[in-house]
Formats: C-alpha cells, sequence, structure tokens
C-alpha cells in the first residue's frame, strides 16, 4: 500500500483559542491545516494540566485508504509518523490526540451510511495511537456538512449536527491570534490545472511536433549522445527563457514551451531547474510549462508539477505545495523526487536546507 506523508502544522499562535465541546473543534478545524482536508484524517493534539483549560498542538493530515484491507496498516503507519515528527523536531507528545475523519460519501451512500462505514477505521486509529500512549479525547466523522462522534454517540444527533458554515466565536478568535483558513483545494488546484479551448489545442500540437521530432533524432543518434545533447539545448533554453521573464515577464511560446517540457522529463535536466536561484522567474516558467503539459501528454507532467510544488513552498505557500505534489504522485506514483519532497514537506524540514543540497549538486553535475 503507498504510504502518504502525515502533514504537520505546528502549533497555533498563543494565546491559545479555548475549545468548549466538539461543536468548537469541527469549527475550528479548518484553521489548524493549510488546505482542507479532503477524504483525510486530521489528527490534533491536545496538551492538558489537571485543573487548567487544554490546548491544541501540532495537527497533521494523511488521506483516508481507500480499502477496508488497508485500514489496519493505515493506522499504524500515521501513529507512527506523528511520533516520529515530534521526536524530530525534539518536541514533546501530547496527552491525548483528537481524530477528525473528513470524508466524501460513495456514490449513492448517505453522509450516515459513510460514517458507519468508517467506523472500523476510527477504531483502527484509536488503537495504533493508544500503543504510543496517546489517547483518543474524542474521534470525529464529517461527512456532506454533518459529523458525529465515535466516542460519544450520544453528544450528536442519530442524523449528525451541522456544520455551521457561519463563523462563530472559535473562528474568530482564531482569526484574531493569528490563525489563517485553510485554503479549498479546488481552488489551491487551478493554479496548475491545464489550459483549455485554443490554448490546449496549440498546445497539444506544439508537443506532438516536439515528441516527433526527438523520436526522429533517437533513430539516428546513440542514445548517451542524444541524452546529453538534450540535457545542454534545454539547459541553456531554460536559462534564456528566465533572463526573458526577469527582463520583460514575457513567457515562452508554444515551441519553446514544448520543447522545455519534454526536455525536463531528463532527471539531470530536471535536478538543474531544481537549483535555479531565482525563484520568483522559476515559478512563473514552471507554473506556465505545468499548464500547457495537456492530453495527451501527461504523462509528461510530474517533473512540472514537482518543480512548481518546490519553488512555492520555497516562497512559503506550502498548501500549494502540498496540493501539487500529491498532484505529481498522484499523476505518476512512482516519480520518487516528488514523493521526497513530499514527504520532506510533511516531516517539517528546511527548504533552504533542500535548496542548498540541489545548488551543491547542480554544482559538480559532470555537463
Amino acid at each position: 500500500m503507498s504510504k502518504p506523508p502525515v502533514s504537520p502544522k505546528p502549533t497555533p499562535p498563543q494565546p491559545p483559542v479555548m475549545l468548549r465541546g466538539l461543536a468548537d473543534l469541527v469549527e475550528v478545524l479548518p484553521f489548524l491545516l493549510d488546505v482542507e482536508p479532503v477524504n483525510s484524517l486530521v489528527v490534533a493534539g491536545l496538551y492538558a494540566t489537571p485543573g487548567t483549560h487544554g490546548r491544541l498542538g501540532t495537527s497533521a493530515r494523511v488521506d483516508l485508504p481507500a480499502s477496508g484491507e488497508d485500514f489496519d496498516d493505515a493506522a499504524r503507519h500515521i501513529a507512527d509518523e506523528y511520533v516520529h515528527v515530534h521526536r524530530r523536531r525534539g518536541d514533546s507528545l501530547p496527552q491525548q490526540v483528537v481524530l477528525c475523519l473528513c470524508a466524501t460519501p460513495s456514490t449513492g451512500e448517505q453522509p450516515q451510511e459513510t460514517m458507519r462505514r468508517l467506523a472500523p477505521l476510527a477504531n483502527a486509529y484509536r488503537t495504533a495511537f493508544h500503543r504510543h500512549g496517546l489517547p483518543a479525547w474524542d474521534m470525529v466523522c464529517i461527512a456532506q456538512g454533518r459529523y458525529w462522534s465515535y466516542s460519544r454517540p450520544e453528544s450528536v444527533p442519530p442524523e449528525g449536527a451541522e456544520v455551521s458554515g457561519q463563523p462563530g466565536p472559535v473562528s474568530v478568535a482564531a482569526v484574531a491570534n493569528g490563525a489563517v483558513r485553510a485554503a479549498d483545494p479546488a481552488v489551491v488546484a487551478r493554479a496548475f490545472e491545464p489550459v483549455t479551448g485554443r490554448a490546449a489545442r496549440r498546445a497539444a500540437k506544439a508537443l506532438g511536433r516536439a515528441v516527433a521530432a526527438l523520436n526522429n533524432r533517437a533513430a539516428r543518434t546513440p542514445f548517451p549522445v542524444l541524452a546529453g545533447q538534450l540535457h545542454l539545448e534545454t539547459r541553456a533554453l531554460i536559462e534564456r527563457s528566465l533572463a526573458r521573464i526577469a527582463r520583460t515577464g514575457e513567457l515562452p511560446g508554444p515551441r519553446d514551451t514544448a520543447r522545455l517540457i519534454a526536455g525536463l522529463k531528463d532527471r539531470r535536466t530536471r535536478d538543474f531547474a531544481l537549483a535555479c536561484d531565482d525563484h520568483q522567474s522559476t515559478h512563473r516558467l514552471w507554473q506556465h510549462l505545468a499548464r500547457h503539459c495537456v492530453a495527451p501528454h501527461e504523462d509528461f507532467a510530474p517533473p512540472l508539477l514537482t518543480l512548481f510544488a518546490w519553488t512555492s513552498w520555497l516562497q512559503g505557500d506550502t498548501g500549494t505545495a502540498r496540493t501539487a505534489f500529491r498532484a505529481a504522485i498522484s499523476t505518476d506514483p512512482a516519480y520518487k523526487m516528488a514523493s521526497y519532497l513530499h514527504t520532506e514537506l510533511a516531516q517539517g524540514a528546511s527548504a533552504e536546507g533542500a535548496a542548498a543540497i540541489f545548488r551543491q549538486a547542480a554544482a559538480e553535475m559532470d555537463y
């Protein structure tokens, strides 16, 4: 089973927002992550001292497993990773956790049926965290605007309690304390979704020509020689494109766009691109290339999405970075660089630390 990384978010700013119960917890949930959770488990730590109010600690998100056969394995994975992230940072573990299953009903399924279907998964999560000495204060299922408690079913009507769409006192307090509401993942994904209409037709035609030209060269040139030529050609085109963007803001036309898309499928060229220093110009270029990687050439997309996610992370936009990394992995689950960087981001690694490694590797490349 594929094991997606835990995506943590540091403790909210102090002073903490006081939660009076389950309804307040559901209301504050969108402020615990940078992207709204969809078909996800959200774990929030609870720190409490007897006789005092508790506070929320590190929160984390992970995809819900698709199959019931994976429930126990998925639960052990996130519990282990949650503890590992705390130890890596040198943070103390919370006294308790809250487990929120944010689910989308299957076709023809009512939200209450979704809640019942996921009850074994909730129990698997509870058991896995308890093994680490982290009891669950509550386990919640949120589906299609309603929520239920697995731990305290009597506290919520059988048909579920409604998730309020209006900001309440907890939301107001969270914003006042500096918290930012999570972005809608569908809105985030629009930043790199493929172009449509006439632009898509032009892009597909240019990509078809670029692929045909590569095939013609491959038929008469030994592969190691061709790979070296393409690397140098694409690298030079990247440098010219970035200089033009920095100078005039002009993005590459269809022909150069297609050549860049095809050329960046090469791992050495992608590694050179990861080390580029002009983060603003590269961000615009990788976004442009990702949006012009249209059908039937989607197999070119993972390097471009990875580069766009990487520059998003470098600029502090972790919500877009996580979403773009996941899009790259979804397109090609075996694309290792996307998985590696997604895991590093999820475990709280420094983007600048990774950037230094890429720059060193690029400096040592044998051209």
